[in-house]
């Protein structure tokens, strides 16, 4: 896992309407630190342009892939359990109690809300976890040393 998975892509052709097909240059990522975080400049074979790209070690990666894991789990979990509240729990088969308070309608619209976003965010931190391959954002160095987002015709590309 010393090197990353992902790849730096120059984008040489893009063609198609409903079905696109693109074509690409590609070339490895600088080499992960052994701890910590780590920033390698990148020349593009193609063009010349210069780029940076943050690079975490595998214990950084690793961290991180376990966090994401964990807090897929935990979405999920609160998930099962708030749908349970508001469905199982709340919605009893006598039907309403009319000596409720009326703050227990508004109770259910949260966390019937919470319910169902809850196993969105959690399917995509479990999602990411397993994609994460501890590299940053990609950034172009200008010609005058400053760096920008924008990096026009270049990507990462990551692995499948």
């Amino acid at each position: 896992m010393d090197q990353p998975r992902t790849m730096f892509a120059h984008v040489l052709s893009v063609r198609g309407v409903a079905v696109v097909v693109t074509n690409h240059r590609v070339q490895p990522l600088p080499l992960r630190p052994l701890e910590g975080s780590g920033t390698g400049r990148i020349v593009c074979a193609a063009c010349g342009e210069q780029f940076l790209v943050t690079v975490h070690s595998c214990a950084r990666t690793t961290s991180r892939r376990v966090r994401y894991f964990v807090l897929g789990l935990i979405g999920l979990a609160l998930a099962a359990l708030l749908l349970w509240l508001t469905f199982d729990v709340g919605m009893q088969p006598d039907g309403p109690d009319t000596g409720a308070d009326p703050d227990i309608a508004s109770w259910y619209g949260y966390t019937g809300i919470a319910g169902v976003l809850l196993p969105v965010f959690g399917l995509g931190y479990l999602i990411n976890a397993r994609k994460y391959d501890g590299v940053g954002k990609l950034r172009r160095i200008g010609e005058d040393g400053t760096t920008s987002l924008r990096t026009a015709g270049h990507k990462l590309l990551p692995s499948k």
